[in-house]
């Protein structure tokens, strides 16, 4: 979703190379495109269309993002069924999302750097791991299944603070936080901040320090500036 712009329709191509429009009314639009008959399947290259046409969407402005496979037959659908009976609730979330950008940063522990770093911590690990090193693996059975989940809930809580300190060093500098769980055991953090345009530098600068600090132990991904995807609610998509 977006406000209805002057001077002609988008360039680009959407879906199986489908020509880009917005369909307006009275000054919101839905960037869309025609789609092949069928089911519309979401494959790799579909979602990447999809993300691609959002990201060029925002250079141009404020971008609502719906999810992948919203199909309606024809414009006049999209206007009686989309624009029209939700212009108020669109309206609103354009202009609070106006100025507003997504960045979405991940941290991944470096195993070998993360587990030197429990056993350090806990000497009933590290004991118990010098025990069973020299013992045959089937006569340290039970040992090892012990050793293992006494490494797994040191890593979770290691995992909860450390996601808890970096989020408390970047959200001062972002309006909100979504947080997503970890994806795998070796992920710290997977958090979505809503960042304010003119503070990107600030964000930047606080997530640099985060990740000089942490060097040796995780490594950063940071995704943006993103359509605020985390942060959007259209209701008309239940």
């Amino acid at each position: 979703m977006v406000r209805a712009r002057r001077g002609g329709q988008p360039k680009g191509t959407g879906i199986d190379g489908k020509r880009l429009r917005v369909v307006s009314s009275k000054g919101i639009g839905a960037l869309t495109s025609d789609v092949p008959a069928g089911q519309l399947e979401a494959g790799r290259e579909e979602l990447l269309t999809h993300s691609r046409v959002l990201e060029q969407a925002l250079e141009q402005g404020v971008v609502l993002p719906m999810r992948f496979g919203v199909v309606m037959p024809d414009d006049s659908a999209i206007r009686a069924e989309l624009l029209d009976p939700h212009r108020d609730d669109l309206e609103a979330q354009l202009e609070e999302m106006s100025g507003k950008v997504e960045f979405n940063v991940k941290a991944i522990y470096d195993e070998q750097a993360v587990l030197r770093e429990v056993l350090a911590d806990n000497g009933q690990i590290a004991r118990l791991r010098d025990a069973v090193s020299g013992m045959p693996e089937d006569a340290a059975y039970y040992e090892r299944i012990q050793l293992g989940e006494l490494v797994a809930q040191a890593l979770a809580q290691k995992q909860a603070a450390d996601e808890e300190a970096i989020i408390a060093r970047l959200s001062p500098h972002a309006l909100g936080v979504e947080v997503g769980g970890a994806m795998h055991e070796r992920m710290a953090v997977n958090a979505s901040f809503l960042v304010e345009e003119d503070r990107l530098g600030a964000f930047d600068r606080a997530l640099d320090e985060v990740a000089a600090e942490n060097r040796d132990r995780l490594r950063f991904k940071a995704t943006g500036p993103l359509p605020p995807h985390s942060f959007v609610e259209l209701t008309l998509e239940a």
